[in-house]
């Protein structure tokens, strides 16, 4: 059985793939804090992530230690979406969302990838060993 990155990895993994790119993380929140998963500044840039873990890490829910099944990544994306394009609406704050690298995942963002990046909104994925990349898009994060 795979490896199933929760999102809390995810985060971790993304906060540290920015920080040595001069990325200051002003705050992230776990999985049982309510806000934005992780908020960055660089200069004048400000970058709001909202991730996704591939399976439940909470010990108290049905699925513990399962992976989502498929309805509940499409949940998980449109959820992650709409947060990012609610920040991108208010403006002066980039906005993007991160995932697990898996199938699943890249199947439901493949689906609207393109129109992610006409609105500014850009994707990150994070690997079950914990590496990250970013699409070709991503506005200044990966340098």
């Amino acid at each position: 059985m795979a490896r199933i990155i929760t999102e809390d990895e995810v985060v971790d993994a993304v906060i540290g793939f920015l920080k040595p790119k001069g990325w200051k993380i002003e705050s992230r929140a776990t999985v049982r804090q309510h806000g934005y998963d992780i908020v960055a500044v660089r200069n004048a840039t400000r970058l709001i992530i909202e991730a996704k873990g591939a399976g439940s890490s909470q010990p108290h829910t049905a699925r513990y230690g399962q992976e989502f099944e498929r309805k509940q990544v499409f949940d998980h994306v449109a959820k992650a979406i709409l947060k990012a394009l609610q920040v991108v609406a208010v403006g002066e704050t980039r906005a993007a969302v991160a995932f697990p690298d898996n199938s699943n995942h890249r199947k439901e963002v493949e689906k609207v990838h393109a129109v992610l990046g006409a609105v500014g909104i850009d994707v990150v994925w994070v690997s079950t060993d914990g590496r990250v990349t970013c699409d070709a898009s991503f506005g200044g994060m990966t340098t």
